[in-house]
C-alpha cells in the first residue's frame, strides 16, 4: 500500500509542477531537503511517511520539468509558421496512420532546405506530416517532404497542440508532397516487427470481409483507422469502444493463452520466459500504446511473481507499472488511453471480489451454495467486471467525451463473452494464414461469426432510444468529487488487501473450454446461414452502396456473378459495402468497371484488389489524377485481365444479363444493364457532352431505374434528359450534408412524380428484380420517397 501512496504523490508532482513553475534544480533541492528530513525522522513514523510523500512529489515535478525539451536552433520547431514552403528529409518512425483523405506520418527530421537548390542544414525533432493516402507508406521509409511547417492548431474544446506536444511533436505539415527516397532505414528490430504487422494486416483483409475485417484489425493489431465512422459511433454510443482498441482486456486474453500454451509445451520456467517475450513482441506489434504497455508490465510482474512462487498484489503491480511508465515519459500521465486503462484496472482490483461475494450471497437465497457459486463466476466475468470498470472510468469518459452510455450495462454483458473466442480464433487464423493461407481461412470462417455478432448487436443497441446521453462540458471539480466520494466509501468499507484480485487471477478467470462444442456449433450455424444466404437465387440485384460523394454500384447476377461499377471516394466505405454483400467464402468480383477518372469516383477502389479476387477490369475512363495513377500501379500487380472500353462493347453476365457500353466521354462512361424486361442506366463520371450524346441514343429510352450522374447536379441532368430516360426509379448517390448543395432543386422537382431514393437520406439502396417485377430495399426510409 505504501507504494500506491508514493506513486500517487509522484503523479501529483508531475501534474502540478507546470502550474508552480520551478526549475528542475529547484525541485531537486526540495527533494534533497525532504530526503534528509525522512532520514532524520526514523523514530517518528508519521512525519517520515509525510516527508516520503513530499520526496516523491518533488521528484515527480523534477522529472516532468527535466523532460520538457529545449528547442535549440537546430530543432525543427524553430522553422514553424514562417509562411514559406520548405523541403525536409527524414525517416518515418512509426506505422503510418491511414485516414480517408490523407496519411499521417511521424517523421524524424534529418535535414531542411528553405529554398530549392540550397543545400540542406542538419535539424532534429519530430514532424507530423499529412500527405497523400494513395501511396503505400511504411515504417522505416526515408522520405523527402515539401510543404509549410505550422504550429498545431488549438480548437475551442481541444488543444491539438498540447496533445502533440505530449508526444514530443511541436510542428506539423498539414498539406505535404512526399517522395520516398529509400526503404527500411529504421531500427532492424522494429522494422521486422512492422514488416510482420503489414503482412498480418494484409492477411486480415484477405481472410475476412468488411466490416468484420476492420474490427479484427483493430482488436488484433491495433489498426482501427479503417473502421467506418458509423460503426465507431455505434461502439461509442453503447459504451463498448474499449473492445475495438487494444487494451488491458485484450492483452489479458493474449497473456492467458501464452501462459497456458507455453507452460504446457515447455514447462513452467521456459514457458514463463517465452510467454514474457511473446507479450513483449505483441506489445510492439500493436503499437505499444500506453494502455497496452501498462497491461504488459503488469503481466510481466505476474509472470515473475508466479516464477518466484509468490503472489502478486494488484494495487502494487498497477502502481509500479504506471509509475515506471511516467518515469520514462512523464507526459504519459496526460494520455487519455493511459488514464482510462489505469482507472479501469483500479476498478477491477478494488471492486470485483466484493461484487462477486455480494452476488453469491444474493444467489444463495434462491439456489444451493454450489449452484450459486457456479452461477456467480460467469455473472462476475461478464456483468460485474464491466460494472466495476465503469464505476472508475465513468467520470473520465464524461469529462473527455462529454457523454455517457446508458445502454452499456446491457451491451457489454452480451458482446463481451464473444471476445475471447473472437481474439483467439482470429489471431490463430491470421498467424496460420501467414504461413499457409488455406488453413488460416478455415479458422477465419469459424472466427467470423463472433465478429459479425459483435458488430450487429452493437449496431442494434446503438439504435435504442437514449442509448447515449450528451452531457456538455463537465467541470473538473465534479470529476474530482466523484473520485473522492468513491474512494472515501471504499476506505470506509475497508476492503481487505488480501482479498483483492491479482492480474494472474483475472487471466485465469477467463476460461476457454478444452472442448468448446457448443461454441463451435454456434459458429458453424452462423457460418452455414451466411453460406445459404449467399447462394444465387435466380434474381438480379443492383446495390447502390453508401460511399459518399461518388458512385459505387454492385451488380449480382442471377447465377452469382458480381460486377462492381465505380468506387467512390472512400476505400473504407467501399470495403464495408462489399464485405456485407459478397459471399463470405468466395469474395470474388468477376468484373470491376472503372467508369470515372476523378478521385472522388475511384479512390475507393484502392486496396480492393487485396480484399477480393478480381477476374477482369474494364477501363472506361480516360487518364485521371493521383488516385487513378495509383490504381493503375495496383492493376500491374493484380492477376486479372485489363480491357479498355469501347462504345458498343457488351459484357455477357449469364442468363441473358448484359452490361453494354453506350458512350464514352471526357470524364467517364455510360452503361446500360439489361435483363429480360428490366433495364438500368449507370453513368459514373458522366459530363454534359456525354449526356447530350445519350439523349440521342435510341437504346436509352425509358429505363426501369437510373443512377443519376454527378450527385444529381442540374448541369449533368437537364430536364429534357430526365424526360428522355423517364426512369420508374431515380437513384442519387450523394454525400450527406455535402458542400455542393446536391442534388439540385430543379432535378428534384423534375422527378417529383417518380420514386426517388438518395444515399444521403436512405443509406444503401438495393433493387431486386426477376425481370418483370421490382423490389426496393433501403437502409432507412425517408420523407423524400413518394
Amino acid at each position: 500500500m505504501r507504494l500506491v501512496w508514493l506513486v500517487a504523490a509522484w503523479f501529483a508532482g508531475i501534474a502540478l509542477s507546470e502550474a508552480i513553475g520551478l526549475l528542475p534544480w529547484q525541485w531537486l533541492s526540495l527533494a534533497g531537503v525532504a530526503l534528509l528530513g525522512a532520514l532524520l525522522s526514523r523514530r517518528l513514523p508519521r512525519y517520515r511517511a509525510l516527508l516520503s510523500l513530499l520526496l516523491s512529489f518533488f521528484l515527480g515535478a523534477a522529472r516532468y520539468e527535466s523532460a520538457r525539451p529545449a528547442l535549440d536552433a537546430n530543432h525543427i520547431a524553430t522553422y514553424r509558421d514562417s509562411g514559406r514552403s520548405i523541403s525536409l528529409i527524414g525517416t518515418v518512425v512509426s506505422p503510418p496512420e491511414r485516414r480517408e483523405t490523407y496519411v499521417a506520418l511521424r517523421v524524424e527530421a534529418r535535414s531542411l532546405a528553405e529554398r530549392e537548390g540550397v543545400p540542406g542544414r542538419p535539424v532534429h525533432g519530430l514532424v507530423l506530416v499529412h500527405t497523400s493516402s494513395y501511396e503505400r507508406w511504411a515504417y522505416g521509409d526515408l522520405v523527402a517532404v515539401r510543404g509549410r511547417l505550422e504550429s498545431p492548431p488549438i480548437f475551442e474544446s481541444f488543444s491539438y497542440q498540447e496533445y502533440l506536444a505530449r508526444h514530443a511533436i511541436y510542428v506539423w505539415m498539414p498539406r505535404a508532397e512526399a517522395t520516398r527516397l529509400a526503404r527500411r532505414s529504421g531500427s532492424p528490430i522494429l522494422q521486422a516487427v512492422n514488416d510482420y504487422r503489414a503482412l498480418a494486416l494484409q492477411r486480415v483483409e484477405l481472410l475476412f470481409p468488411e466490416p468484420e475485417a476492420s474490427l479484427f484489425a483493430g482488436i488484433l493489431l491495433g489498426e482501427d483507422s479503417q473502421i467506418r465512422p458509423s460503426i465507431r459511433e455505434a461502439f461509442n454510443r453503447t459504451g463498448t469502444s474499449h473492445i475495438i482498441a487494444i487494451s488491458g482486456f485484450n492483452l489479458t486474453i493474449i497473456a492467458s493463452v501464452f501462459l497456458s500454451l507455453f507452460g504446457r509445451w515447455l514447462g513452467v520456467r521456459r514457458g514463463a520466459l517465452l510467454a514474457a517475450l511473446a507479450i513483449a513482441f505483441y506489445t510492439l506489434l500493436v503499437g505499444a500504446s500506453a494502455s497496452v504497455v501498462r497491461a504488459a508490465i503488469m503481466a510481466w510482474l505476474a509472470i515473475l511473481a508466479r516464477r518466484l512462487g509468490r503472489q502478486s498484489d494488484g494495487l502494487a503491480s498497477l502502481a509500479f507499472a504506471s509509475g515506471a511508465m511516467t518515469l520514462i515519459n512523464p507526459f504519459t500521465l496526460w494520455d487519455i488511453g493511459f488514464q482510462l486503462s489505469v482507472a479501469a484496472t483500479l476498478g477491477l482490483i478494488l471492486y470485483t471480489d466484493p461484487l462477486r461475494a455480494w452476488s453469491q450471497r444474493i444467489l444463495t437465497r434462491w439456489l444451493k451454495p454450489s449452484q450459486a457459486e457456479r452461477l456467480a463466476d460467469p455473472l462476475s466475468e461478464f456483468v460485474l467486471f464491466s460494472l466495476a470498470a465503469q464505476v472508475t472510468t465513468l467520470p473520465l469518459i464524461a469529462f473527455y467525451f462529454q457523454r455517457v452510455s446508458l445502454i452499456s450495462l446491457l451491451a457489454n454483458p452480451i458482446v463481451l463473452p464473444a471476445q475471447p473466442a473472437l481474439m483467439i480464433l482470429g489471431g490463430l487464423a491470421v498467424l496460420l494464414a501467414s504461413l499457409w493461407t488455406p488453413i488460416g481461412q478455415l479458422l477465419a470462417w469459424l472466427a467470423w461469426p463472433f465478429a459479425a455478432f459483435t458488430i450487429r448487436f452493437v449496431e442494434l443497441f446503438s439504435t435504442w432510444p437514449s442509448a447515449s446521453s450528451d452531457l456538455g462540458d463537465v467541470a473538473p471539480a465534479l470529476v474530482a468529487g466523484w473520485y473522492l466520494a468513491l474512494f472515501a466509501l471504499t476506505a470506509i468499507l475497508r476492503v481487505p488487501p488480501e482479498r483483492r484480485p491479482r492480474l494472474i487471477g483475472i487471466l485465469s478467470s477467463i476460461r476457454i473450454p478444452h472442448a468448446p462444442v457448443l461454441i463451435v456449433l454456434a459458429a458453424l450455424s452462423v457460418f452455414l446461414w451466411r453460406q445459404l444466404r449467399d447462394r444465387p437465387d435466380g434474381l438480379l440485384r443492383i446495390s447502390i452502396l453508401d460511399v459518399g460523394a461518388g458512385e459505387a454500384v454492385l451488380v449480382e447476377t442471377p447465377h452469382g456473378r458480381s460486377v462492381l461499377i465505380g468506387g467512390g471516394p472512400s476505400p473504407t466505405a467501399l470495403a464495408e459495402g462489399l464485405g456485407r454483400r459478397l459471399p463470405l467464402v468466395e469474395r470474388r468480383l468477376d468484373w470491376v468497371v472503372i467508369g470515372g477518372s476523378s478521385d472522388d469516383k475511384i479512390a475507393g477502389l484502392l486496396g480492393v484488389f487485396g480484399r477480393a479476387r478480381v477476374g477482369a477490369v474494364l477501363l472506361g475512363a480516360p487518364s485521371g489524377g493521383a488516385a487513378y495513377r495509383q490504381l493503375l500501379r495496383e492493376l500491374e500487380d493484380c492477376d486479372c485481365a485489363v480491357h479498355h472500353a469501347e462504345v458498343g462493347q457488351a459484357l455477357e453476365l449469364g442468363e441473358g444479363a448484359r452490361l453494354e457500353v453506350l458512350a464514352l466521354g471526357e470524364r467517364g462512361a455510360a452503361l446500360l444493364l439489361s435483363w429480360r424486361n428490366a433495364s438500368f442506366l449507370l453513368a459514373p463520371g458522366a459530363d454534359p457532352s456525354l449526356v447530350r450524346a445519350l439523349s440521342l441514343h435510341t437504346s436509352t429510352g425509358a429505363v426501369t431505374a437510373a443512377l443519376l450522374p454527378d450527385g444529381g447536379a442540374e448541369a449533368v441532368n437537364p430536364r429534357e434528359w430526365l424526360s428522355h430516360i423517364d426512369p420508374l426509379v431515380a437513384l442519387i448517390s450523394v454525400e450527406a450534408d455535402g458542400p455542393r448543395g446536391l442534388p439540385s432543386p430543379e432535378v428534384l422537382q423534375a422527378l417529383s412524380r417518380r420514386t426517388l431514393l438518395r444515399t444521403d437520406l436512405n443509406g444503401w439502396i438495393e433493387l431486386t428484380t426477376d425481370g418483370t417485377r421490382l423490389w426496393i430495399e433501403a437502409e432507412r426510409s425517408s420523407e423524400s420517397r413518394p
